[in-house]
């Protein structure tokens, strides 16, 4: 079979990622009925972004003139989930500040402050995005594992639109996940059936 100039196939429409998704905190996914639950953010705007960076290093060798394959590993993995929230909630602005608490006690207004400090209790178990693929019922789900807001809170108003207020949750290695190899992210892509 000759080479193709497009990368289209008959089987191209089936693995889309489609449209902006839904974020949603402590997801927990059911191996034996294939189902994931979790507490809905809210509504965003402007779509979300996952990233993985990562921090690579070539080793050296006496004598190599440039990379060796099998000589590159990876140092560092930082997952993130940039998600751009419109739905803004006491709780949704205190989980934007990294150590952000909600004082309730005032009968009118629920009071955001920061504690000046971060506890272990204050990493959510992880951020999840779910969005859908063309081909499937089923969602494609991105989890940050022991997420984070690293960035602060910043808010920006202008006349005849809405603020949307940018959290970047940043996923953290736990006790149970140090050794490399196992970041603190997983992508859940669901199977396609494609034609041959």
């Amino acid at each position: 079979m000759p080479l193709q100039t497009t990368g289209y196939t008959s089987n191209s429409p089936l693995h889309y990622l489609l449209d902006a998704g839904a974020i949603y905190k402590n997801v927990v996914y059911d191996e034996l009925t294939g189902d994931f639950t979790g507490d809905l953010l809210g509504a965003t705007s402007g779509g979300n972004e996952f990233s993985l960076a990562q921090e690579t290093r070539t080793i050296e060798v006496d004598g190599l003139k440039g990379s060796g394959k099998g000589n590159t590993v990876i140092d560092s993995e930082s997952p993130e989930l940039v998600v751009n929230l419109k739905e803004l909630t006491a709780a949704n602005l205190a989980l934007a500040i990294a150590g952000g608490v909600v004082d309730t006690s005032d009968t009118n207004y629920d009071i955001i402050t920061t504690k000046g400090k971060i506890e272990l209790t204050d990493y959510l178990d992880n951020i999840a995005f779910v969005g859908r693929i063309s081909g499937s019922s089923d969602p494609i789900v991105i989890v940050i594992d022991n997420a984070l807001s690293v960035e602060g809170l910043s808010i920006s108003t202008k006349d005849k639109d809405e603020a949307v207020v940018p959290v970047r949750f940043r996923g953290h290695y736990g006790a149970d996940n140090v050794e490399l190899g196992s970041a603190p992210f997983r992508i859940y892509m669901p199977k396609v059936t494609v034609t041959p």
